[in-house]
């Protein structure tokens, strides 16, 4: 199931990103990859205006995708755009909680998510990821000679 992201607008929902922080994008952006890369789906965020780099497709990897719409186009023009271009639209999950584009996907059959519900979620699969991170560091932990002595001097 592909989930396309109205960026901003999850942005503008959630209670410790700001859109005024230059930082908010590449923070939502590097919170989504970690859910993507669990879930395993494919992931469009969109947002308005143009990208600092000027590219206005940017793809991550193979399933994960950052896109901005043309001059003169919004966020929402695009994530319709987009949505126009898929043929089972209750596969696709669409991240908003714009009244008008939450109907536009509605009307097509995609399924919706609130922005503030789907924050919630990336908060809970970041720190469950944070959390293997953390235990695999440590199952990878590399023991100094002196330390396997001591241990085994314990254990023996």
């Amino acid at each position: 199931m592909p989930y396309i992201i109205d960026g901003d607008n999850v942005i503008g929902s959630s209670p410790d990103i700001s859109l005024e922080d230059d930082k908010a994008r590449p923070k939502l952006i590097y919170i989504t990859r970690k859910f993507q890369e669990n879930k395993k789906n494919n992931v469009i965020i969109v947002f308005d205006g143009m990208p600092e780099n000027g590219v206005q497709r940017e793809d991550i990897s193979e399933k994960f995708c950052v896109r901005y719409p043309p001059a003169g186009s919004s966020a929402d023009d695009e994530i319709k755009r987009i949505l126009n271009g898929f043929s089972h639209f209750k596969d696709v999950i669409v991240v908003t909680s714009d009244r008008e584009l939450r109907t536009f996907a509605k009307k097509k059959g995609a399924k919706i998510i609130n922005a503030i519900e789907f924050y919630f979620q990336l908060r809970r699969v970041s720190r469950i990821h944070g959390k293997k991170e953390e235990t695999e560091k440590r199952i990878d932990a590399q023991l100094s000679d002196i330390e396997v002595d001591q241990w085994l001097k314990i254990f023996e």
